[in-house]
């Protein structure tokens, strides 16, 4: 009140001071004004704040004070439970234990979060937290805010409790049920959560940098911008988890289970994926450079957009996988399976795709410039634009595929097999065809300026001479002259019944063997002449 009738004061002397100056309207008279309201302004201020103050203290003092004595009721209550009542073999169905439940959730609203830790801490040393069958269960228990550092509870119950910014770094709790627990924006650094049975847990923005999650149950949780960096998910199952945007740099995921798993846009650089399952996995927009995916079954995952330069993906399957505009700069793919899967327009510039198996890949528009292809099975595949400039696809399988305007500029064929390929208005300039096969291959309007066609098999293939005459050596084609059949021989189309068509003589003249043009003599008719 007198603080209230002081304030009144200092406004009705501002109110005075203001009509004086409006009467004198002169400057002098607002600067003496202003100075003699400074001072009791500031000593009214100054008292309000230390008023403030001494109850903010006083009130902090009686919380603390009550906590403590609801702590000690609430130990005492349950002591007496578990030495007269035998609350440690009761069970949950049980009066007794039904009554510490209830007393257990009252206290729990009514403390502090720094102070709930306690209650957790007695439960769990009291043997009525036990994962398998836990006396008190604390399911929906508001614990937000806990504190549990440096804590060791291994093989707790917190099932579906509300654990919300918790802070538990370092703390050990192996084999442990939190099943659906709410641990978003909690605190988990270097936490032991090893074996641990999280199914459907809410980790959103959690920090789990170094965590020990080894061989965790983790299907369906959701780890939403966490902080996974470095942390050990090894053997653990992680099917249906939605970890998009989630930082997993450094994170060693070796033989866990993704399948069906969210990673859009997640960082995964330098992270140890190898020999995990990401069947039907969404890893679009990830980036991995350096990942170590060796081993690991990616068959029908979507990659659309990912970044894995100098990724090693060695042994890998990526059949089906949609790698659209995946950017895979002198990643190692040697030995992968990508068998149906979709490059389309994707960087793979420098990698190595030694003996790979790429049947019915789809490369069209792809940068694999500088690439390692050879010995690579890529039947049926369609490379029509890709870029494979400089590219190595030495003894690699092309028969079938389609190569249409696509770019080989000094690019490495030798002994590859083309068979029935397709090349028109390809770029094969200076590229090295030596031995390659390129049986009934479509070579309509392709560029073969300076391209080594040595020991080549040209059989049946579509080219001009025209557009062989411009390649650097054509030294032994297998290319036979047909121009000296009249007509084709009948054909008996199959399962044509009736008696066999007569013979006739045939209408082409036997080769002359001789500059002009008459038959070779036998040494025989030399002899009697």
């Amino acid at each position: 009140m007198a603080a209230l009738l002081l304030l009144l004061a200092i406004i009705l002397l501002i109110a005075f001071g203001i009509r004086a100056i409006l009467q004198e309207n002169r400057s002098l008279a607002l600067l003496n004004w202003l100075n003699l309201l400074l001072i009791p302004v500031l000593l009214v201020a100054a008292a309000l704040w230390l008023t403030n103050s001494w109850r903010r203290t006083q009130l902090d003092i009686a919380r603390i004070r009550d906590e403590r004595a609801m702590i000690e009721g609430y130990f005492d209550r349950l002591t007496d439970l578990l030495l007269n009542k035998n609350l440690r073999q009761a069970n949950p169905d049980d009066e007794a234990a039904r009554a510490a439940r209830a007393h257990t959730l009252t206290t729990l609203r009514n403390l502090a979060p720094e102070d709930r830790g306690q209650v957790v801490r007695f439960l769990y040393e009291s043997a009525l937290l036990d994962a398998a069958e836990p006396i008190v269960d604390l399911q929906a228990a508001d614990l937000s805010g806990m504190t549990l550092s440096q804590v060791q509870m291994p093989a707790v119950n917190l099932r579906n409790v509300h654990l919300a910014g918790a802070q538990l770094g370092g703390v050990v709790m192996p084999s442990s049920d939190l099943r659906e627990t709410n641990l978003g924006d909690a605190d988990l650094a270097k936490a032991d959560l090893s074996e641990s049975y999280l199914r459907g847990a809410h980790l959103r923005g959690a920090t789990l940098a170094e965590a020990n999650l080894r061989g965790a149950i983790l299907t369906k949780a959701v780890f939403v911008e966490a902080n996974l960096r470095g942390a050990d998910l090894s053997d653990a199952n992680l099917s249906g988890a939605d970890l998009s945007r989630a930082d997993l740099t450094g994170a060693n995921l070796k033989g866990a289970k993704l399948n069906n798993a969210i990673f859009a846009e997640a960082l995964l650089e330098d992270t140890d994926v190898s020999l995990a399952n990401l069947n039907r996995s969404n890893l679009s927009g990830v980036v991995g450079n350096r990942a170590n995916f060796s081993g690991a079954n990616l068959a029908g995952t979507q990659l659309v957009g990912a970044k894995l330069n100098g990724a090693v993906l060695g042994g890998a399957i990526l059949s089906e996988a949609d790698l659209t505009d995946a950017e895979m700069r002198e990643a190692n793919l040697n030995l992968a399976n990508l068998r149906g899967a979709i490059l389309t327009q994707a960087i793979l510039a420098g990698a190595n795709l030694r003996d790979a198996i790429m049947g019915r890949v789809s490369l069209s528009g792809a940068d694999l410039s500088g690439s390692d292809l050879s010995r690579a099975n890529l039947s049926i595949a369609n490379l029509s634009r890709a870029n494979l400039n400089r590219a190595n696809l030495e003894e690699a399988g092309l028969s079938g595929a389609d190569l249409r305007a696509a770019q080989l500029r000094g690019a490495i064929l030798r002994g590859a097999i083309l068979r029935g390929a397709i090349l028109g208005d390809a770029d094969l300039s200076r590229a090295d065809l030596t031995k390659a096969n390129l049986r009934w291959a479509n070579l309509n309007n392709a560029n073969l300026t300076g391209a080594d066609l040595t020991e080549v098999d040209l059989t049946d293939a579509e080219v001009s001479p025209q557009t062989l005459a411009k390649a650097r050596s054509v030294s032994k084609v297998d290319r036979p002259d047909t121009s000296h059949f009249e007509s084709a021989p009948a054909v008996i189309a199959p399962g044509q019944s009736g008696p066999l068509p007569a013979s006739r003589t045939p209408s082409y003249q036997r080769p002359s063997d001789q500059p002009d043009g008459k038959p070779k003599r036998s040494l025989e008719e030399k002899s009697n002449k």
